[in-house]
This record gives C-alpha cells, sequence and structure tokens, in this order.
C-alpha cells in the first residue's frame, strides 16, 4: 500500500534507492533545500507502508519536485524533478505523484493556468506517460539538454532528439485550453526563449 506524505529534510539521508539509479536527475542538497523553503506544499514523496525500513519508516518509493512561476495567463507549476525507484516502477506512482500535483494545484492557493515539464524528446516511455495523463507537447526547446562541448544551437533547424526537449503542458481548470497547442511538435525555440 503506497501513501503520498510531505517531503521533509531528512529525508534526503534515505534516497540511495532512488537517487542512485541511471535515470534520476541529481541535485545538489542546496537545491532540494531551495523547494522544501519556498514550495514544501508543492514536494512530496510516495512511501510503501508494507516494506518497513530498519529505523521503522516505510520505505520512499519515489518523488514529486514541483514549483509555481511566471505571471498572468503564464502562471503555472513546473514539475522539476518525478521519479520512482527502480523496485516500485510499472505500478503507477509516477501517475500517482503527478496527479497528486494536478490535485493540490487546481484548486487555492494555487489556481494554476497548466503544470508543465520538460523531457529528452527520445524519451518515449515518459512522453507516453505523459500524453495518457493529459499532457501534450508545446514546442521543441532545441538544444536544451546540449552540453558544454555541443554549444548553444546556433539554428533551429539542427534538431537532435537526444539534446533537445519537449515543453509538455497540461492545462488545468481556469486555463481552458490556451496553453495548448495541437501541432506544438511543429513548434520549436531556443533554450533562451523559456522564460516565464
Amino acid at each position: 500500500m503506497t501513501t503520498i506524505q510531505p517531503f521533509e529534510a531528512t529525508d534526503l539521508l534515505t534516497l540511495n534507492n532512488i537517487n542512485l539509479d541511471i535515470l534520476t536527475e541529481n541535485f545538489p542538497l542546496e537545491f532540494y533545500f531551495e523547494y522544501l523553503i519556498l514550495w514544501p506544499d508543492l514536494f512530496f514523496e510516495s512511501r510503501e507502508l508494507t516494506k518497513i525500513r530498519p529505523d521503522g519508516q516505510p520505505e520512499i518509493s519515489g518523488y514529486m519536485m514541483a514549483k509555481t512561476e511566471g505571471k498572468g495567463p503564464l502562471w503555472h507549476s513546473h514539475i522539476t524533478a518525478v521519479t520512482v525507484a527502480p523496485e516500485f516502477r510499472r505500478i503507477s506512482l509516477a501517475s500517482g505523484l503527478c496527479t497528486a500535483l494536478q490535485t493540490i494545484t487546481d484548486g487555492e492557493p494555487h489556481n494554476v493556468n497548466f503544470i508543465d515539464l520538460f523531457v529528452k524528446c527520445n524519451n518515449d516511455l515518459a512522453i507516453r506517460l505523459y500524453e495518457k495523463l493529459g499532457y501534450s507537447v508545446f514546442r521543441r526547446v532545441v538544444g536544451y539538454y546540449n552540453s558544454l562541448e555541443d554549444g548553444y544551437p546556433k539554428t533551429l533547424n539542427n534538431i537532435h532528439s537526444n539534446k533537445d526537449a519537449f515543453d509538455m503542458r497540461r492545462a488545468m481548470t481556469r486555463d481552458e485550453g490556451h496553453s495548448i497547442r495541437s501541432d506544438g511538435r511543429k513548434h520549436r525555440c531556443f533554450p533562451h526563449d523559456v522564460k516565464f
């Protein structure tokens, strides 16, 4: 049985089963603390009540890090990270974490217009998951995942599925579909165009 609980600072010391996985993005400790301080209700975890750690606490199976940003019609929630430990994948935990975020941010006090996230264009598994949850591609950010060796993109015509990101969005109640495009895959932009 899974439960969703607020993330606590001490949980950072017990995430090896999640954060040491190759598919999980890792951040400096201060980055996690910033989210805990500024958006504590949008940083939460899933715990498995049937798998108890030696300290008596349920095992953390995944977590969601999100924030709110933008103004006016661009007021939204951004998913910074949603990740699940390898042993708990394929049981809809990522879907549950995303759905919890939708529930939290669709009403007061957040009332966001949409939720967005960035995903590599070649990450078909994640893209299918997000599409199943109602997300669609708003635009392709060319060179979003470029390394220093790649340099900054010079043209929007040179696309690379492992270096570009899809900006995917899910419209919330008050948005009325304004932040959704049916032809989003055809819209391209540079990383510096991604501003809120």
